[in-house]
């Protein structure tokens, strides 16, 4: 059971239903995001591993992807956060 549907009080179902749907739709993008890092991490194991590959000498390919990649980690970081933020307005509505 929801946190709205155990609500009471009309206004504070209202206000617990956002916030549901803000935790849902931010847990969604967070898992399309991981997606796409892990289509980089494969991208940038592909190219550490190829023949010829130098660990020594950074391609602008692999320090792009490693931008990227430190990117999308920021934001899913970001994003965890958001959701926490959200989760603890949430318990206070329930209270």
């Amino acid at each position: 059971m929801t946190y709205s549907q155990r609500s009471t009080s009309a206004s504070a179902a209202s206000d617990i239903s956002y916030l549901e749907y803000q935790i849902k739709a931010t847990q969604e993008e967070i898992d399309q995001t991981k997606s796409v890092a892990e289509g980089y991490e494969s991208m940038l194991n592909a190219l550490q591993t190829s023949p010829g590959y130098d660990p020594e000498v950074h391609s602008e390919e692999e320090g792009h992807l490693l931008e990227l990649l430190a990117g999308k980690q920021a934001w899913i970081d970001a994003a965890n956060k958001r959701i926490t933020e959200l989760e603890t307005e949430l318990d206070k509505l329930d209270e």
